[in-house]
């Protein structure tokens, strides 16, 4: 964009090359991608499958200050 004294179009505002919007839609299906496989990792991973401790291991937890 421009800005001159004595223009009758005081703002010009360049024109988009197909090459620029090429680039932006291919960036936008590439992070939709990324998102789908990224969900798909999440549910596939089997969280019902970890165990809880069993008898009194894990729960107590001794901090000394």
């Amino acid at each position: 964009m421009s800005i001159g004294i004595g223009q009758t179009n005081s703002v010009t505002a360049q024109q988009t090359s197909g090459a620029e919007l090429l680039t932006a839609a291919l960036a936008k299906n590439n992070q939709v991608a990324e998102g789908k496989m990224a969900l798909q990792l999440i549910q596939s991973a089997n969280i019902n499958s970890v165990q809880a401790p069993a008898g009194n291991s894990g729960f107590n937890v001794n901090i000394k200050v």
